[in-house]
């Protein structure tokens, strides 16, 4: 499939300085947005009975999108005090691609299902450039980065059933950067482990 809208002064966030740096959302005059998506899903039942109830699936989405600065904004990056031109950008929280992977196996004579998910996000801008009294700040971006989720649900009897998850099996790291127009090459802002969680729950349901 494929998809574009146009949008009439989208939410952005941009970055200030007023002897600190901090982000504030702003209406920009417009923006686009477009991309593909192609997914695919297969019980492998349908090839044979002893993989019935085993799913596979995947799908990616490209994107690309852009936003037109406002006029006051544009013209003081053009200044002679900053001097980085910037008349358009990508927009905020729109990755350059996301894809997924997963694998379901349900087994209904024993109430057991199995899933296994693997999301990657690409790079991703979290903030646009700003500037405050001839100060330029580059933009942010979210580094690209995968996560893997595990999930085990078992019925222990029609109304009470037993789920243990295991999300960010891969311990992925966290990375923004400043980037984009204005600097020679990415400068870490902060980095941190996402961290492994680990969760089992019990749950009933009551018919009323």
């Amino acid at each position: 499939s494929w998809f574009h809208k146009d949008i009439v002064n989208p939410i952005e966030y941009v970055q200030r300085v007023t002897g600190f740096t901090y982000t504030t959302p702003v209406n920009y005059p417009k923006g686009t947005i477009s991309g593909w998506e192609v997914e695919v899903r297969q019980d492998l039942g349908y090839f044979t009975d002893a993989l019935t109830g085993l799913l596979l699936g995947a799908n990616a989405t490209l994107i690309d999108s852009n936003v037109v600065l406002p006029e006051e904004e544009a013209m003081a990056f053009a200044g002679p005090a900053i001097d980085v031109p910037i008349t358009s950008r990508r927009m905020t929280d729109a990755p350059d691609y996301l894809y997924n992977l997963f694998m379901t196996y349900d087994i209904p004579e024993t109430g057991t299902q199995i899933g296994v998910f693997y999301n990657f996000t690409g790079d991703t801008l979290i903030a646009g450039a700003g500037q405050s009294d001839g100060n330029f700040v580059p933009s942010v971006f979210q580094k690209a980065y995968g996560i893997l989720n595990f999930t085990l649900s078992q019925e222990i009897s029609e109304w009470l059933k037993l789920t243990f998850q295991a999300k960010n099996l891969t311990n992925p790291t966290y990375r923004e950067v400043y980037a984009g127009p204005g600097v020679d090459r990415e400068y870490l802002k902060k980095s941190f482990s996402l961290g492994i969680d680990l969760s089992l729950s019990l749950t009933a349901r009551f018919t009323f």
